[in-house]
């Protein structure tokens, strides 16, 4: 199973609130040290926090693991790495651990379903996390 996921070509409205907020923030750090180099830097940051955002990440799940890869960066997990998995409205994060952690947003894997069918990737994480999902998730 493979999509490509866009944010923003589901919400363009919050492309446009990103756009002002990167704006303001470039225009006040220019206010504050007079400084075009600090001033782009900021940008440059900024732009870099939310890049899963504003650009396409394709995502693979199949018989081995899951996959994704965006313009610079790439993942890859077995299925063995995931222990757990949380379903919530835009996603499902693949957990290593097997209940609720702090760390599982940066140890995990977050699979975004725009540009997929919800349903299908929801089946297939089922299908191949050996253990079941915890109590309390919405899985």
């Amino acid at each position: 199973m493979r999509w490509v996921s866009l944010p923003l070509r589901h919400a363009p409205w919050k492309g446009l609130v990103l756009v002002l907020v990167v704006a303001a923030t470039a225009t006040a750090v220019f206010l504050g040290t007079q400084s075009p180099g600090w001033t782009l830097l900021s940008g440059i940051l900024l732009l870099a926090g939310v890049h899963d955002f504003l650009l396409p990440t394709f995502y693979q799940l199949s018989e081995e693991g899951v996959s994704s890869r965006t313009l610079w960066y790439r993942r890859h997990k077995p299925w063995s790495f995931c222990r757990s998995y949380w379903v919530d409205a835009h996603g499902v994060l693949l957990s290593p651990f097997p209940g609720r952690s702090r760390l599982e947003s940066h140890r995990g894997l977050y699979l975004r379903f725009a540009g997929a069918d919800r349903q299908a990737v929801v089946r297939f994480v089922q299908s191949k996390v050996n253990r079941p999902t915890p109590a309390g998730s919405r899985a």
